[in-house]
């Protein structure tokens, strides 16, 4: 539980160091890191939702998730923690498909 934070901000620092080159290992790095990130928020949207059940270590330990709590409530919160992990998801699934549209090209380039 308490590297969930911790986690969530490796993975940010990773994509934003992993930007200033466009080979193929950053690349992963990049989707990588922007599904780690959804998996997190996405984990302290559903903590919030069950936050009386088993979600509350997760919720009191994070002081974002605190701060949400404190504006929007539990539930509301959770679904916005929840959606909010569909952005960093489409975000690497942009990178996935420039990726693959992209590679081809440089591919055929290298063999002529």
């Amino acid at each position: 539980m308490d590297l969930l934070p911790l986690l969530f901000t490796t993975a940010l620092v990773a994509y934003v160091l992993s930007l200033g080159s466009a080979d193929l290992a950053r690349s992963i790095i990049r989707v990588t890191a922007l599904f780690c990130a959804a998996v997190c928020l996405a984990a302290w949207g559903i903590a919030m939702l069950s936050y009386s059940e088993w979600g509350q270590p997760f919720v009191d330990d994070f002081y974002a998730t605190a701060l949400i709590e404190r504006s929007l409530g539990y539930d509301l919160g959770g679904l916005a923690l929840v959606f909010g992990a569909v952005v960093p998801i489409c975000f690497g699934l942009f990178e996935m498909w420039r990726l693959k549209a992209t590679r081809p090209s440089s591919l055929k380039q290298n063999e002529q």
